[in-house]
């Protein structure tokens, strides 16, 4: 395996032959997620905010649950 200038592994097949089915797909799905991470719109990302709110209804139900079992 040789490596290209976007530091990712590069597969040569043996004997120069076209890359498997699997290999292309596994291109085609690195290629998509360069561009999105590249653009750094990513629809559905969860924000600051958002975790923010997971983490204090999280453990808000820890506290809740810890002192109704006390």
């Amino acid at each position: 395996m040789e490596k290209n200038s976007s530091d990712r592994f590069v597969c040569s097949p043996a004997g120069g032959g076209q890359l498997s089915e699997q290999a292309q797909d596994l291109e085609r799905r690195i290629r998509l997620y360069e561009e999105l991470d590249a653009r750094g719109d990513m629809d559905g990302a969860l924000g600051s905010g958002e975790y923010t709110a997971i983490f204090l209804l999280t453990f808000g139900l820890v506290v809740t649950f810890y002192l109704w079992g006390y």
